[in-house]
């Protein structure tokens, strides 16, 4: 701990942080600020142009659109299953691997590969693989099974699935390298004397494992929450929301309501509902997990 014993060394030290500082509030406070501002006004974001004030009338507007209904279910659905596959198969992956068995380099650079691409570049690679004759009905042709194939991004039954899915295949790689890093810090002595009362492998993992990861466990939750409520560019490369809308998911709503549709109120509340849902969210499972750490 440094212990600051004069105002010089305070000041010292706010020179330091005052750069970080100003980006933050640049960048971060302001921009909330101003978000929630533009939100109770009619504004179509061209500077020039009156603003009128109305109050609430946005959120009330946007709470009233079927459309960001929907939208609202699909960010659910994807948080859910998010939560339900990321961080289990990373940390198996992050098990298998940190066992160092054969080839273990090998297949801990093939996971984290995803990682490195923006989730553009991966939109527009699983695009062309799901498309209508991309590679995945051709393959389908391929092997006999052309009765399965089948437009999975324009279907209405399979879109959102098919975003789902890749959104899982895109983030695995990232936890699991954060779940390795965890489990180094196990010390290797637990496991010897777990192994010397007869613990299996099974034991080892569920009684040691997982109760000496729960603090990087519960980090990776709230991460995965928080950049799957903030999904914007896979959606909008591969389907732009559509077909007819199913897949669009608050982000890309709030996008085409400020700079599609020129109506940035309207836009801004719906980022302002997206910060207060990942906040709640946050808050709601940290809790949560507190709780089970404490019982």
């Amino acid at each position: 701990m440094i212990h600051l014993k004069t105002k010089k060394d305070k000041s010292k030290l706010l020179l330091f942080l005052l750069p970080a500082l100003i980006i933050y509030v640049v960048f971060l406070i302001m921009p909330m600020f101003g978000a929630l501002y533009f939100s109770m006004a009619d504004w179509n974001g061209i500077l020039g142009t009156p603003i009128k004030f109305v109050g609430l009338q946005n959120y009330l507007s946007v709470f009233k659109d079927p459309g960001f209904i929907l939208s609202l279910k699909n960010m659910g659905r994807m948080v859910f299953f998010s939560v339900l596959f990321h961080t289990p198969i990373a940390l198996l992956l992050a098990v298998a691997i940190n066992t160092k068995c054969r080839g273990y380099r090998f297949f801990k650079v093939m996971y984290f590969v995803p990682t490195i691409f923006p989730l553009t570049a991966i939109g527009l690679l699983w695009y062309f693989i799901f498309m209508p004759n991309g590679s995945l009905n051709s393959l389908l042709e391929m092997v006999g099974l052309a009765e399965m194939a089948k437009g999975w991004l324009i279907d209405s039954s399979t879109a959102m699935n098919t975003i789902i899915f890749v959104n899982i295949w895109a983030g695995i790689g990232y936890y699991m390298v954060i779940l390795i890093a965890g489990l180094t810090t196990i010390p290797d002595e637990v496991y010897e004397a777990a192994a010397i009362d007869g613990a299996t492998s099974a034991k080892k993992f569920f009684y040691i494992t997982i109760p000496m990861l729960k603090p990087i466990l519960s980090m990776c939750v709230l991460m995965d929450i928080i950049g799957t409520v903030k999904v914007f560019d896979l959606i909008f490369v591969m389907t732009e929301g559509g077909p007819n809308g199913l897949t669009n998911l608050p982000t890309t709503l709030m996008y085409y309501e400020a700079f599609r549709y020129d109506n940035y109120g309207r836009g801004s509340a719906i980022g302002v509902i997206i910060l207060v849902i990942a906040l709640v969210l946050t808050i709601g499972s940290d809790f949560i997990m507190d709780k089970r750490k404490d019982s």
